[in-house]
């Protein structure tokens, strides 16, 4: 816990006089400061609502210090210098007289040394007490920890069962990646989980890690865990060789010691054409859990709540993280112009800033369909590693479209001939000859027969497709990405 020692003996040596850990692991956290105050000489004092103030080294509580205000009341009067440690006293803060008492206390620490530390889950100080006060944060396991922490259980596992755990070894860094910044406590938990379930380490533990983190959270952040993966799409042959060549960089950075981590790519391109479906393919595919950001959700009729919806739904995809965080139709929420009083011009300063600042493991992929609604800051270079552009399908990759649909209906493709259909669906979109099938099938079974070719014929003879209905704007759309954009395919 090296950071942890530095930061709170920077800010004992800084003399603050008030100071907050935001935590669920408070025997963790006393443990910490317990050693730092045997090192420094400084006594330590513990109150909690249940035992009072007691000192650290003793059983019984100092007397009359049960409740909040009478202990701090004993820390006000006492010439006892120490650090003093309060446990889950966010309640009390609604009244003014605690307020009052710590600012009494705070007032005083030139010249007695008392140094306040509150510790809870979570915790606001009052405005009068926020400026007095600093920040110590108690980092989760980090990756080396979480590998000490993994094998002291299965060598646990194994003497107490005298049997031998089976371990799908390949998932190994993706369950060290989602247990890295949890508490240790949490990991150990887990990993138990894990193992005494069936003796086995696998692709479903990891999932069920995610859930459990994305449990945790209340967000506009959506999780899934795709089983869809990049070979279940049609085309984008030049889109999945530039992800292929960077799953184990994004999975493993230290393969690439010095080379920047993949951040993100850009989809711009026509409704229907398969941006989404990349999305969840490119997690199914990495084996990362799938974050979808509702930028709808985030939006409060209170002044300043929705880009404290937005910190707080990226907060939470650091936690989740390694993960891929998908942005759909980002346009629709950073596009709100001069009717909404400048929330989407402050959501776009929240994310960029963000996507400037983060260090996890965060990989974002961003869809649009109208250009002309992105704001200019968010297509500089630098934001995403790419803009790629995602055109209607070639006729190659309409006769693979095809063929993936009717493979997962059943339908064998060597007794079902695609010439003519191929044909038929040029300017059509990948989910518009999904559709088409669809209907098709409807049509074939209220015939009473099966599926057929002509059947799904018919069906792209009668329908008019996007590209036709709106050729103008897929002009447009085309016409500005030729030169600024890569294309997928």
């Amino acid at each position: 816990m090296p950071q942890f020692n530095h930061d709170l003996n920077a800010l004992l040596d800084a003399r603050f006089p008030i100071l907050l850990s935001e935590t669920h692991e408070e025997t963790r956290l006393l443990a910490r400061v317990q050693e730092i105050c045997n090192t420094r000489g400084l006594p330590l004092f513990v109150w909690s609502l249940a035992d009072g103030l007691k000192h650290s080294n003793e059983v019984s509580a100092v007397y009359n210090t049960s409740e909040f205000t009478e202990a701090l009341k004993h820390v006000d009067a006492t010439p006892q210098n120490g650090l003093y440690v309060f446990l889950d006293a966010h309640p009390f803060f609604d009244n003014p007289l605690n307020v009052r008492l710590v600012r009494e206390i705070a007032f005083d620490h030139y010249r007695r040394d008392r140094t306040l530390l509150f510790a809870s889950p979570g915790l606001e100080l009052p405005p009068e007490l926020a400026r007095m006060s600093a920040r110590l944060t108690l980092s989760g396991a980090s990756a080396d920890r979480v590998r000490s922490l993994l094998k002291e259980e299965l060598e646990r596992w194994q003497r107490d069962t005298r049997r031998n755990p089976r371990i799908d070894h390949t998932i190994l860094p993706l369950l060290v990646h989602q247990l890295a910044g949890l508490g240790e406590d949490e990991v150990q938990r887990l990993i138990r989980q894990a193992i005494s379930a069936d003796g086995e380490l696998d692709l479903a533990d990891v999932k069920r890690i995610a859930r459990f983190k994305q449990d945790q959270q209340i967000s506009a952040l959506e999780m899934e865990l795709p089983d869809v993966t990049l070979d279940d799409v049609g085309g984008f042959a030049r889109l999945k060789k530039w992800m292929g060549q960077r799953q184990a960089v994004f999975q493993n950075p230290a393969l690439a010691p010095g080379l920047p981590a993949p951040k993100g790519v850009l989809l711009l391109g026509v409704q229907g054409a398969g941006k989404s479906l990349v999305a969840k393919a490119v997690a199914g595919s990495w084996r990362i859990p799938l974050l979808r950001l509702d930028f709808a959700a985030l939006y409060n009729k209170y002044i300043g709540e929705t880009e404290k919806n937005l910190r707080q739904a990226l907060e939470e995809a650091g936690r989740m993280s390694p993960c891929l965080l998908w942005m759909d139709e980002i346009e629709k929420g950073l596009s709100g112009g001069e009717a909404d009083d400048g929330v989407s011009q402050r959501l776009l300063g929240t994310l960029l800033t963000w996507m400037s600042e983060r260090d996890q493991p965060v990989f974002v992929m961003a869809t649009a369909n109208d250009i002309s609604k992105l704001p200019p800051e968010l297509l500089r270079k630098g934001r995403f590693d790419e803009l790629f552009f995602v055109d209607l399908p070639d006729a190659a990759i309409r006769e693979t479209i095809f063929g993936l649909h009717l493979a997962r209906r059943g339908l064998d493709r060597a007794t079902f001939p695609l010439t003519q259909c191929v044909a038929l669906s040029e300017g059509y979109s990948g989910a518009e000859i999904e559709q088409a099938i669809v209907s098709a099938q409807y049509a074939a079974l209220a015939e009473g027969v099966a599926l057929a070719p002509g059947h799904v014929e018919r069906e792209l003879q009668q329908t008019r497709p996007l590209s036709v209905i709106r050729a103008e704007d897929f002009a447009r759309l085309r016409s500005w990405a030729s030169d600024r954009c890569v294309r997928v395919d």
